[in-house]
């Protein structure tokens, strides 16, 4: 280590509930600054015709500087996922009568 090096000591405080918070579903925007993640819970079966119940249980705020890192993390870890277990196959839409 060099006379110009500094180490920074960080605490984090943090609070995760022990079995995290489920969400099924996700709504993305975007500003010219940064990107809005709102991960939600769809509280009942999809019916046709009905108002769907869902519950936003977080909101993420992104710089976009840091949205190319997190895709790529995504990517990567949907590929070792399906390595493993096999390919995710999507849910084909609805169709509209």
């Amino acid at each position: 280590m060099t006379s110009d090096d500094t180490v920074m000591n960080v605490t984090f405080n943090e609070f995760v509930p022990p079995g995290g918070t489920y969400a099924n579903g996700a709504l993305v925007w975007n500003t010219p600054h940064e990107f809005t993640i709102d991960f939600t819970s769809h509280r009942s079966p999809i019916q046709d015709g009905d108002a769907q119940d869902v519950l936003v249980v977080a909101r993420m705020k992104i710089p976009t500087s840091a949205m190319f890192r997190i895709v790529q993390a995504m990517s990567a870890n949907i590929d070792r996922y399906e390595r493993q277990h096999g390919r995710i196959t999507p849910r084909p839409p609805k169709e509209t009568p």
